[in-house]
């Protein structure tokens, strides 16, 4: 028999709705279960926009084995479902062993879209991680050889080079030919950058900007045009500051960038550009909810944070309206409206994921 929900929105009118196996329905006649749920705030699931499920932490980037890798993916997915993430967008890894998440039991995983090995030029990212593309051969490689069934494709934009700082690794129309490339092969183009090949990916019409502590304004009003994401990932900027020090080079780097982002952020919300919530692994897996309060802190409104942190995730990746009729039942109750304060995220009610109730603290 069907379980019996009322859904509050942050915004809106409070509604009824019942659960059948995985799937949300029409309030029938008779119900089996009744969940109390109208104290409560609802919204389809947290999202983190920039996850890692094959890895724990920023430390596994060191040769970490693929036999850790695969035990990481399913204890990262129960532990991003037990805080409320519902949808993963994870940006690839050390090899393609990343898309084998897609394979992990539905009712034990989030929701995942996920990239394969990051693609960068020798002396272009960290060393013996992803996989090593000239940008002489990177169509070929895009057209012939990246994996591109869990929907993305992940590039690294630039990376320090000793002496010179950061460097581009490839050039702004090779950027916009790997982007005709991966759309043709149904996925999108995400791209790590820390520098200035981030005005470069906008230009060329990359569909993510990862960490972006150096947009322009003019970058800013582009990815507006466009529909492009940005996820600023601000959790790992600071992380960093706090591993180099912040007088060091690189610390004082970092920090010139989270000030650039404190002035992008208002104005990336006012243009309505996709600004997605993002924790690349600064913080344990699942608290993606720290990033959405930094958010707040670094400009945008208590609304705009949450759904950056939720609904708009939902939203790029298809899934408008989520808590609807014929939909996967996946919902997170929380005490509080978000909307008025965006740290309630930090402290999911009830998640239920697939019509299961995962936790529960009523």
């Amino acid at each position: 028999m069907p379980t019996l929900l009322t859904i509050r929105p942050p915004e809106g009118e409070p509604y009824a709705i019942a659960i059948d196996g995985h799937r949300f329905i029409e309030p029938p006649g008779n119900v089996d279960t009744v969940i109390e749920t109208a104290h409560l705030w609802a919204l389809p699931g947290l999202a983190d926009a920039h996850a890692h499920l094959t890895m724990t932490r920023t430390e596994d980037i060191n040769g970490i084995s693929e036999d850790a890798m695969r035990a990481n993916i399913p204890a990262m997915s129960w532990a991003h479902l037990e805080n409320g993430v519902l949808l993963i967008l994870d940006k690839g890894g050390t090899t393609d062993l990343t898309v084998t998440a897609l394979d992990h039991d539905a009712d034990l995983r989030p929701h995942v879209e996920v990239a394969g090995a990051i693609i960068h030029p020798r002396g272009g990212y960290m060393t013996g991680f992803g996989t090593e593309v000239e940008p002489e051969d990177l169509i070929e490689y895009l057209r012939n050889e990246a994996v591109t069934r869990g929907g993305w494709v992940k590039l690294a934009g630039d990376w320090p080079r000793k002496g010179l700082g950061p460097v581009s690794n490839y050039p702004t129309d090779l950027l916009a030919d790997a982007v005709e490339v991966v759309h043709a092969a149904g996925a999108r183009l995400a791209i790590h950058t820390m520098a200035a090949s981030a005005s470069d990916a906008v230009a060329a019409g990359v569909d993510s900007i990862e960490h972006g502590p150096f947009l322009t304004a003019r970058d800013i009003h582009l990815l507006a045009e466009h529909g492009g994401a940005w996820v600023p990932t601000l959790v790992n900027m600071l992380k960093f500051v706090d591993i180099l020090g912040a007088d060091s080079t690189g610390g004082r780097m970092f920090l010139q960038g989270l000030e650039r982002m404190r002035e992008n952020l208002p104005l990336a919300e006012e243009l309505g550009v996709i600004v997605l919530a993002g924790t690349d692994m600064a913080v344990p897996q699942g608290q993606v909810a720290k990033e959405a309060v930094l958010l707040n802190e670094y400009g945008m409104s208590n609304r705009g944070a949450t759904r950056a942190t939720s609904i708009a995730a939902y939203d790029y990746v298809g899934k408008h309206d989520a808590i609807r009729p014929g939909e996967s039942a996946d919902v997170v109750f929380f005490p509080e409206n978000p909307y008025d304060d965006v740290s309630v995220l930090t402290r999911p009610e009830i998640v239920i994921r697939r019509g299961r109730v995962i936790s529960s603290n009523t």
